[in-house]
């Protein structure tokens, strides 16, 4: 068998590194696939892991770790299945080349990845000697790295990878320490005087050298300060430096400083410690006094993530040319007076003022140009299209240049530009116009679009394959046209971005196919709540978002082909005021499930419109509905329940209904007239097997087809059985339905009666118990037959009943069935009602220990099954689920090193029914649990009843225990809901997902993290600021702080100061420095509220709680077993190399 090529790599992220290969699996093996590398190169940072941005010939190095059993090996100097293979970044091609193809052990076989940059020869993988530069401030020769960039050094690990073709990603980190110096002008000078003073600043007191761990990318400081010092890399104002993490002692200075000639130096009274991958911030205010002396205040800005820089040496971290223009339109004359040849200029930096002809010059005159640096760029105003000398060019038309406003980047200033591969964008745009970027098909990499941009036009970056990668400004209004073709969308047919995407709060227009076909795109699909206007085909093919989908209220059409085939794996929330979905909107959308709530004032379903979703429940056709056109929900087999078309339907398309497979009757109101039917098409309710029951209200029959030979043996009732079930009609017009064409194949037609039970079905166990069920009917109803084994309270009576059945206890080692039939008196209609009783060896509410606790007083865990009927659980299902869920909430730390405090409960508790309902669909369960709007949620009085009668929990200690809910439905997503006294209900659904949105996943997210543990989300769906985002979806400024009175949500915080984050005592410890900062974004939102850690099992479905919210669960396992925490302790037993993802 031959060996699997172990993956291929894309840079393609800030941090991330991704691979990606595109052949599919073969039945029996992996197969052969080729290692291919394309990436981003440097965007408007300096440092590699900013924006994983490299450059041409950047070469990192790779490990490859295979896994001894279920026991990941160690990293060894060599003897690895990858030993220090170089991959090397090709700027032209956008792509990355490797020393030699590395294979996969086979199919089985797990291996850990790790990677690093720069890279170099190894001797020894635990101590690879690294120095920081001296001169960072020293720029960029004949291609050399500047010093700055030179000094960083990124490490990466991706652990316990299974051999698959899919991505492979390695989370690269900066494993140094950065400083960042700012000098602030204070009181005292002169205007201008301030820009004017010189200005120096020196790191003192630093030791450049380092041995790095490449195991764990810790880097270990080596030898002494040699007392020389760090340049600094400056600019406007700020000056940093790359240093190694180490401990500087008290009173040695940090920061030497020089204004003109007056020297300052900085220092600390205490030991100051650089902390990895972090970035320590000084402020020095510099006043200057009336007898011209200087006085320098120094403040501290704490600890933060590595921001970004603010200054770029040029696209490509090359050599490049700087052009300032200073009369717009003159760029081609500038570069001449410089000296350089507008045909040979590879990589330009342009400074000053240009207009639209400048763009002509670049785009036209410069055939080489592929690194553009236009970050320092004011765009004027131009008033006149016009056009450069063309006799070169060739065509008169691709010279042209067009009118644009001041800062806005003019329509197609590069179109179909080959050569670009980088840009950097002005720091002042506010629009780019149409097809400025369109046809840049090498256009590689990262895109960071300026704030203050406020429109990108339709067609901007469309067919631009090779980037990667987009940032959305929180200032972006309008994004593309609302008309027009899709594949003239800002971003259609960039098929290789693979970016979250992320849209800004104040997007009101996301124009026609504005991510057409852009399949890579990834993340949770959210539509900010102030869009207006989303155009055809705007998320076509974006088969990578996923999540739940959510219609903002300013949308009143959903446009053709809006979502066709977008990868979205939970719900859709459709707001009422929408009135038509276009075609094929939602089609292929199979990961759609849960409830289709339509919207009450739908008028219009345009065809195909949810072919192919997954949708489950009864569907609920809203009355005003008027057109259901061809295929509308084709093969959407989970819908189960009656189907009711309201009054104003006419016409049902063709197929509309097939291979709704779950579908067990439909009622037709008189307005009908046509069942359609196409020639070669499914038939409107083909092959809808479940169908039992057919109402027509209609004296006049609605047309429909029958003729077989005339739709190629399909018909409208294809596969739908004609002999078991009565077609129910107006009484007076059964001879016409008994001749009408396509009804006079169904054997038994008779007049409409009212006779109906609800459930049809009741299950129980061996115990004697009891059923409720409802009987519905206009007229006189009795019993006319029912098993000898079950009792009614009613046998008899006229109109509706609430009825209680008693099943008789069983014997074990058995079970039966039978049915109870009910009659109307008078009339020859009937109705069954399903009885069944099945062996089981534990009685209906039986309580079962699965675990007591064998440390402190016992901290109270109860799982509870919701949804499982007498059958679910003589299956064994109930109790492999909950025993599931038990072991999953157990399978991570600190649960698992502290299981032995907890005590777990479970009940055999029967639902009536099995599964869980929703708005459209009633399932009558055990404790009332139903879906609304998506979120799972039962009678909560209901279910803490219960959980009392464990044995060691009570009324008075509900607070400090959990119940966990196990439904029994893939649908929905989890919910916990927490009361004030800390009680809390966690609803789990048994997902078949991936982590995070498996069931797993949900267990260790919502019982562990939000209900055991009261921790906040800490993922990011809004680039907006936590306390002015009007989104209803997230919890908000006021909803934290109210949480964090409690003492709960304190793994996020509402401040990014070093001293006042609840883990501020985390971030000088030596155990956590590597693990522990500020990073901002959590509770939804990505501004304004701050998280401990890059990712989490709260954040973006890592099976890991960070640091502090593994000791915000140590602590209330301590309080609630009645023991006393200590910190030291919990330092001691945490698993640090267990749990880091």
């Amino acid at each position: 068998m031959m060996k699997e090529k172990i993956f291929s790599m894309i840079a393609c992220l800030p941090l991330l590194f991704v691979g990606c290969v595109r052949e599919t699996l073969r039945q029996d093996s992996l197969g052969e696939t080729i290692i291919r590398l394309s990436g981003n190169v440097t965007q408007s940072y300096q440092t590699k892991a900013d924006a994983a941005g490299f450059a041409d010939g950047d070469r990192i190095g790779v490990y490859v770790v295979d896994y001894n059993g279920n026991e990941a090996d160690e990293l060894r100097n060599d003897g690895n299945r990858a030993d220090n293979v170089w991959f090397e970044f090709n700027v032209g091609s956008g792509s990355w080349t490797s020393a030699h193809d590395i294979y996969w052990k086979d199919s089985h076989t797990h291996a850990d990845i790790y990677g690093y940059y720069p890279f170099t020869s190894v001797a020894d993988v635990s101590a690879l000697p690294f120095e920081v530069r001296r001169n960072q401030a020293e720029e960029t020769i004949d291609g050399m790295l500047s010093g700055y960039e030179a000094s960083d050094f990124l490490w990466g690990k991706t652990a316990d990878v299974v051999p698959t073709s899919d991505v492979v990603q390695i989370s690269f980190s900066h494993r140094l320490s950065m400083i960042r110096v700012v000098l602030e002008e204070g009181s005292g000078f002169a205007s201008g005087e301030w820009d004017e003073a010189g200005k120096s600043v020196l790191v003192t007191g630093i030791c450049r050298a380092a041995d790095i761990d490449l195991a764990t990318g810790t880097a270990y400081v080596k030898g002494n300060s040699d007392g020389s010092g760090i340049i600094p890399y400056g600019h406007d104002g700020e000056w940093r430096a790359v240093v190694i993490p180490q401990t500087v002692s008290a009173g040695t200075p940090l920061v030497s400083i020089t204004v003109d000639g007056t020297p300052y130096k900085f220092s600390r009274d205490e030991d100051f410690t650089f902390v990895p991958s972090r970035q320590h911030n000084f402020t020095i205010t510099v006043n200057k006094k009336p007898d011209g002396d200087f006085e320098f205040i120094p403040s501290e800005g704490g600890i933060s993530a590595w921001n970004s820089d603010t200054e770029s040496h040029g696209g490509t971290a090359k050599e490049y040319v700087v052009i300032n223009v200073s009369e717009p339109g003159t760029l081609d004359k500038c570069v001449e007076a410089s000296g350089k040849a507008l045909d040979k200029i590879r990589n330009l930096k342009v400074t000053g003022k240009i207009n639209a002809r400048d763009f002509a010059v670049m785009k036209c005159w410069m055939p080489n140009l592929s690194a553009l640096n236009l970050k320092e760029v004011h765009i004027v105003k131009t008033v006149d299209r016009g056009a450069l000398d063309w006799s070169d060019y060739g065509s008169y038309w691709g010279t042209v240049y067009y009118p644009n406003e001041e800062y806005c980047l003019p329509a197609e200033a590069f179109l179909n530009k080959k050569t670009l591969i980088t840009i950097l964008l002005p720091e002042k745009l506010k629009a780019i116009e149409q097809n400025a970027f369109a046809e840049c098909s090498f256009l590689a990499g990262s895109i960071v679009f300026p704030e203050g941009l406020e429109s990108i036009a339709g067609g901007a970056f469309k067919n631009c394959e090779n980037l990667s990668a987009i940032t959305l400004p929180s200032t972006l209004i309008s994004l593309g046209y609302e008309f027009g073709a899709p594949y003239d969308g800002p971003f259609a047919n960039c098929t290789g971005l693979c970016c979250e995407l992320i849209l800004p709060e104040k997007l009101e227009v996301l124009g026609a196919g504005a991510f057409y076909q852009d399949a890579g795109l990834r993340g949770k699909s959210y539509l900010p709540e102030k869009l207006k206007c989303i155009g055809t085909a705007a998320f076509r093919c974006c088969r990578s978002l996923t999540g739940s989908l959510r219609i903002p209220q300013g949308i009143t059409y959903i446009p053709d082909e809006c979502f066709l085939e977008c990868g979205f794996n939970g719900q859709i929330f459709m707001h009422d005021g929408i009135k038509t979905i276009g075609k094929r909107a939602f089609c292929g959308c199979n990961g759609l499930r849960g409830e289709l709530v339509l919207p009450s004032e739908l008028e219009v379903i345009q065809e195909e419109c949810f072919r192919g979703c997954n949708f489950s429940g009864r569907l609920v056709l809203p009355k005003k509905l008027k057109i259901i056109s061809k295929r509308a929900f084709w093969g959407n087999s989970r819908i189960t329940g009656g189907l009711e078309f309201p009054d104003n339907v006419i016409n049902i398309g063709a197929g509309a209904f097939a291979y709704c497979l779950g579908i067990e009757g439909v009622v037709f109101p008189e307005s009908v007239e046509t069942i359609q039917f196409e020639y070669g098409s499914e038939g409107t309710f083909e092959d809808c097997f479940g169908i039992n029951r057919i109402v027509c209200k209609g004296v006049t029959p609605p047309v429909i087809s029958d003729d077989s030979n005339v739709t190629g043996g399909h018909s409208v009732f294809g596969g739908v059985s004609k002999e078991n079930f009565t077609v129910e009609v107006p009484e007076a017009a059964v001879p016409n339905y008994r001749t009408s064409s396509g009804w006079k194949d169904f054997k038994r037609i008779s007049a409409y009666r009212n006779l109906s039970l609800e459930p049809h079905a009741v299950t129980a166990l061996n115990t004697k118990g009891t059923r409720d069920f409802t009987l519905h009917a206009d007229d006189e109803w009795e019993v006319e037959e029912q098993p000898g084994w079950v009792t009614l309270d009613r046998t008899s009576g006229k109109g509706n009943a609430r009825i209680r059945l008693t099943f008789s206890r069983m014997p074990s080692g058995s079970s039966r069935d039978g049915k109870v039939v009910f009659r109307l008196k008078d009339h020859d209609y009937r109705a069954s009602l399903e009885v069944h009783q099945y062996d089981y060896g534990h009685e209906e509410d039986e309580v079962i220990v699965l675990q007591e606790a064998a440390r402190g007083k016992g901290v109270n865990v109860v799982i509870l099954g919701e949804g499982y009927d007498a059958k679910d659980i003589s299956d064994g299902k109930l109790l492999a689920d909950v025993n599931e869920t038990m072991e999953d909430f157990f399978d991570i730390e600190p649960y698992r090193t502290y299981r032995d405090y907890f005590n777990v409960y479970t009940g055999i508790a029967v639902s009536p029914e099995s599964g869980v309902g929703n708005a459209n669909t009633t399932v009558h369960n055990r404790f009332g649990t139903s879906a609304t709007r998506g979120t799972l949620s039962g009678t909560a009085d209901e279910i803490l009843k219960y959980a009392c009668t464990m044995p060691s929990v009570s009324r008075d200690n509900l607070g400090q225990t959990l119940i966990i809910i196990v439904t029994n439905t893939s649908d929905y997503s989890g919910a916990t809901r927490l009361f004030d006294d800390g009680t809390a209900i966690s609803y789990c659904p048994k997902r078949d997902d991936y982590y995070p949105y498996d069931f797993r996943g949900i267990v260790q997210h919502e019982a562990g993290g939000r209900g055991f543990g009261k921790l906040g989300d800490e993922s990011v769906r809004h680039n907006a600021f936590v306390d002015a985002c009007g989104c209803s979806c997230c919890a908000h400024a006021a909803e934290i702080a109210a949480a964090q009175a409690k003492g709960w949500y304190m793994n996020i915080s509402l401040t990014a100061r070093e001293d006042a984050v609840p883990w501020s005592h985390l971030l000088e410890n030596d155990k956590y420095r590597n693990l522990v900062g500020i990073y901002e974004g959590a509770s939804g939102h990505g501004k304004g509220v701050w998280r401990s850690e890059y990712n989490s099992c709260m954040n973006n479905g890592v099976p890991y709680y960070n640091t502090v919210s593994r000791e915000i669960i140590v602590k209330r396992i301590m309080q609630c077993a009645g023991e006393e925490y200590s910190f030291e302790n919990f330092v001691a037993n945490d698993k640090v190399d267990n749990v880091r993802p």
